[in-house]
């Protein structure tokens, strides 16, 4: 670290060598974790500098184009990366740098920003103060989020993924309270879910945000589900089993309570997604159990055969294994 610190203390705001070491620090904070906490404030204190000087200058250029540069918007980029990076990296202990910052505030401009690869990073740093330290970004969730669901345009994947990503986080933090904000999001999200090419990791961010606000707010989001479950059965049943696979899917378990009809249709394609769990905690096992056997239950042993007949080998064995089914 020192001679990286040594580096970061002789090179000036406007140069440009400045890139490849906020990148380096981006990566070295997110692994050593408390272990940067040391080096934390002054990296953070020119961090929210570069994004606010960079915010300056644009509005000075948009004012007075010929008496001023456009800035090179690099910087804040890159400073808003390194951000994340030690909001990963430090989770919690990030909380008083927010607190005596401006950051809110900076952010806020930077999600406006017309150039995407801006506004790709404000979201990424959204999602990840989130995580670090909510009560700082919750009282400006109402600001936030038109904003976050007009970014929800697959012509821009990575600022549409970021923003997926983030409503994501958010709306495990709100809980009950995402209600009113369902409407600003829903449609696009399942209309994305439900586009032809679109990228693999788009349809699966997209997936688990769908089925962590059936999570929160189930009465919303579960009249929707015939128009969605194929897709997002479809897109979680190759990832890995993780926290945000669990929430996805105990969203859907507690939609599936609220409108079973909405999955008759597409069952199988819920036998599938769930077969693809290699180890569900017990609560979550036992939710997939209950609609598994209730719905054989509700169609009867000799329609379950038939239905049971079209399942590929091996998903007849795991369910059997596994459910009992």
């Amino acid at each position: 670290m020192p001679p990286l610190i040594a580096k970061w203390n002789e090179l000036k705001d406007e140069d440009k060598d400045l890139f490849p070491l906020l990148e380096c620090l981006s990566s070295v904070a997110t692994a050593l974790q408390s272990g940067f906490l040391p080096y934390c404030e002054p990296v953070y204190q020119r961090c929210v500098t570069l994004v606010q000087k960079t915010l300056a200058q644009a509005m000075m250029y948009s004012q007075q184009p010929d008496q001023y540069e456009a800035p090179d918007k690099d910087f804040m980029i890159v400073a808003l990366d390194l951000l994340s990076g030690l909001a990963e990296g430090l989770g919690g202990h990030v909380d008083s740098l927010v607190a005596r910052s401006n950051i809110m505030t900076l952010l806020f401009q930077c999600m406006q920003d017309p150039m995407p690869e801006v506004r790709q990073s404000s979201f990424a740093l959204l999602g990840d103060l989130t995580k670090a330290c909510f009560p700082h970004v919750k009282p400006c969730i109402a600001e936030f989020m038109p904003i976050l669901g007009t970014n929800l345009n697959p012509e821009f994947i990575s600022v549409c993924n970021n923003a997926t990503w983030a409503i994501g986080e958010i709306c495990m933090q709100m809980g009950v309270e995402m209600q009113p904000y369902i409407p600003m999001v829903l449609n696009q999200l399942v209309e994305i879910i439900n586009r032809p090419n679109t990228p693999k990791t788009l349809l699966e961010n997209t997936a688990i945000t769908i089925g962590r606000l059936g999570y929160v707010c189930p009465q919303e989001v579960a009249p929707m589900l015939p128009q969605f479950i194929r897709p997002w059965c479809t897109s979680l049943r190759n990832i890995r089993d993780n926290e945000e696979k669990d929430s996805a899917f105990r969203g859907i378990c507690i939609m599936i309570g609220v409108n079973p009809g909405g999955v008759v249709q597409d069952f199988i394609f819920f036998c599938d997604a769930v077969a693809s769990w290699v180890n569900p905690k017990d609560d979550l096992r036992d939710m997939f159990y209950k609609i598994l056997h209730g719905f054989k239950e509700q169609v009867g042993e000799e329609n379950w055969q038939q239905f049971s007949e079209q399942f590929p080998p091996l998903l007849k064995e795991r369910l059997a294994a596994c459910y009992g089914v």
